[in-house]
C-alpha cells in the first residue's frame, strides 16, 4: 500500500465592512490528506514495460486476489480496534498519530464505505464538536482551530469545521470593522491594536490584513488632511474675529466711546472673553492712555466729576502709576477749585460770629425797607473776605451797610475731601423797620 501526502491550504474567508474577501482555491485548513492506491493498475502504469507485463501476469493469477483481500481486511480490523480503544480512552484528536480520529482515518482510507467506522467516527466527532463549541465560546480560538484543522483533513465539510470557520470569519469581520471605525474617529493606536488582534487569529491571510492596514493608513491620511483643513479654516476665522475685535475697540476709542455706551464702549469691548492676550495688552495700554488724556481735558474744562469716571476706569485697567499720580493730583485740585467757587448758602456753614447791619439813617428817616444779596469768601481761617453785592432792592440803599456787616462775620473753616478750603458763600440781608 502506497501513501501519498498532499499539503494544500486556503485561509479563512475574511471580510471588511461587510464585504467578504474570497481567497485562493484549496482547503480552508492546512490539510494533510493521505490517499491510498486503491487499484494496482495505477502503479502498473508508471512501471517499466517489462515490469508491467510481469505485474499484469501476476494480477491474472486467481490465488493472488483473496490473499490481498485478507491482508487488507486484517489491517482494517486492527485499525478499527485501535480507533475504538483510543475513543474509549477519550483520546479523540491528540496525539494526532495515536488518536481515535487518526485510526478511523486509516480505516476509511482503506475502505471509504466502511459503515461501522463512519458511524462511530460521526458519533465521536459529535463529542469533539461540543469541545470545539466550548473553545469558541471562551474565545480559545487557537484550540478550536487546531482541532478543526485536524478534523478537516478527514471531514472538510463537517459541521464543527464549518462552524469554526464561520465564528472566526465573523469575529475577524467584527474586529476589522471596529478598527476601521476607530481609524475614522481618530483613534489610530486603538485601530492598529484591534487590527493586530484580528490578524493574530488562527488561519488568517497576511495579505488581506496588509490590504486592510493600507486602507486604514489611507483613512488616517484623509482624516488628517481634513483636520488640517478645518484647523486652517478655524485659524482664518479666528484671525478675522481678532482683527474685527481690535478694529472695533480702536474705533470706539477714536469716536470717544471710552466707557459709554454700555456694551459698545471700548472698555466693554475690551472685556469680552478671548485668548488674544498680546492684542489685549496692547489695546489696554491704548485705552488707558485715551482715558487719561480725556480725563485731563475734562479737568481743564472744570469737569472733574466726569473726569473722575474716566480716571477710575483707567485705574481699573492698570497703567503707569506715576501718570495716575499726576492726574489724581490735578483731579483733586479741580474738585477743590470747583467746590471753592460754588456759592454755598450761609445755612450750609457754621457761623461762629455774627454782626447785624446798621440801618442807614436816611432810609430810616424815610421808612424805606429792602434787602441785599451779598457774596463772600470764607477763608481757611474762617474769616470773611471778598465781600461783594450781587443784587439789592432798592438798589444801592443798603449795599454799604450789608457789606460792612458781613465783613465782621466769622465761620468754622470748611473742610472738603479731607482738606480745609476757602469757600465761596452767599447770604441775603433784610432791612426792615420794626
Amino acid at each position: 500500500m502506497t501513501e501519498v501526502k498532499d499539503n494544500s491550504s486556503l485561509p479563512l474567508l475574511l471580510s471588511i465592512t461587510g464585504a467578504i474577501l474570497a481567497v485562493a482555491v484549496g482547503g480552508w485548513f492546512l490539510l494533510n490528506q493521505e490517499t491510498v492506491d486503491s487499484t494496482p493498475t495505477e502503479a502498473i502504469e508508471d512501471a517499466p514495460v517489462e515490469e508491467q507485463a510481469e505485474t499484469a501476469d501476476a494480477a491474472d493469477e486467481p490465488a493472488a486476489e483473496p490473499q490481498q483481500a485478507v491482508v487488507m481486511s486484517a489491517d482494517v480490523d486492527a485499525e478499527l480496534r485501535k480507533a475504538r480503544l483510543a475513543a474509549d480512552a477519550e483520546i479523540f484528536i491528540f496525539p494526532a498519530t495515536q488518536s481515535a480520529l487518526y485510526y478511523y482515518g486509516q480505516v476509511l482510507r482503506a475502505d471509504p464505505g466502511h459503515a461501522v467506522a463512519n458511524a462511530e467516527l460521526e458519533a465521536m466527532l459529535a463529542r469533539v464538536a461540543t469541545t470545539v463549541a466550548q473553545h469558541l465560546e471562551a474565545q480559545e480560538f487557537a484550540n478550536a482551530y487546531e482541532i478543526a484543522t485536524i478534523v478537516g483533513r478527514l471531514r472538510p465539510e463537517h459541521s464543527l469545521v464549518l462552524e469554526t470557520q464561520r465564528v472566526l470569519d465573523d469575529y475577524t469581520e467584527q474586529l476589522v470593522a471596529e478598527a476601521i471605525q476607530l481609524a475614522q474617529d481618530g483613534n489610530d493606536q486603538q485601530a492598529e491594536e484591534l487590527l493586530a488582534t484580528a490578524a493574530a487569529l488562527p488561519g488568517r491571510n497576511p495579505d488581506y490584513f496588509a490590504a486592510v492596514s493600507a486602507s486604514i493608513t489611507d483613512i488616517r491620511e484623509v482624516r488628517q488632511a481634513a483636520e488640517k483643513d478645518r484647523a486652517k479654516r478655524a485659524q482664518l476665522a479666528e484671525n478675522d474675529a481678532r482683527a474685527a475685535w481690535v478694529t472695533g475697540i480702536r474705533k470706539a476709542v477714536a469716536d470717544g466711546n471710552l466707557i459709554t455706551p454700555a456694551g459698545a464702549s471700548a472698555r466693554d469691548l475690551l472685556a469680552e472673553p478671548n485668548s488674544w492676550s498680546a492684542e489685549r495688552t496692547q489695546l489696554t495700554s491704548e485705552l488707558v492712555d485715551a482715558l487719561v488724556d480725556a480725563a485731563e481735558a475734562l479737568i481743564a474744562e472744570k469737569k472733574p466729576t466726569d473726569a473722575e469716571l474716566l480716571v477710575n476706569a483707567a485705574v481699573e485697567l492698570g497703567g503707569d502709576a506715576d501718570r495716575f499720580d499726576a492726574v489724581d493730583a490735578a483731579l483733586e485740585n479741580a474738585f477743590i477749585e470747583l467746590e471753592s467757587n460754588r456759592v454755598a448758602s450761609v445755612s450750609e456753614l457754621v457761623r461762629v460770629k455774627a454782626a447785624s447791619p446798621k440801618y442807614p439813617r436816611r432810609a430810616e428817616e424815610r421808612e424805606i425797607s429792602g434787602w441785599v444779596d451779598v457774596y463772600f469768601t470764607v477763608s481757611a481761617t474762617g474769616e470773611t473776605s471778598n465781600v461783594s453785592v450781587y443784587r439789592s432792592d432798592p438798589e444801592s440803599v443798603f449795599d454799604r451797610a450789608a457789606v460792612e456787616a458781613v465783613k465782621k462775620w466769622a465761620f468754622q473753616p470748611v473742610e472738603y475731601r479731607g482738606q480745609v478750603i476757602a469757600q465761596r458763600a452767599g447770604a441775603r440781608l433784610v432791612f426792615k423797620l420794626e
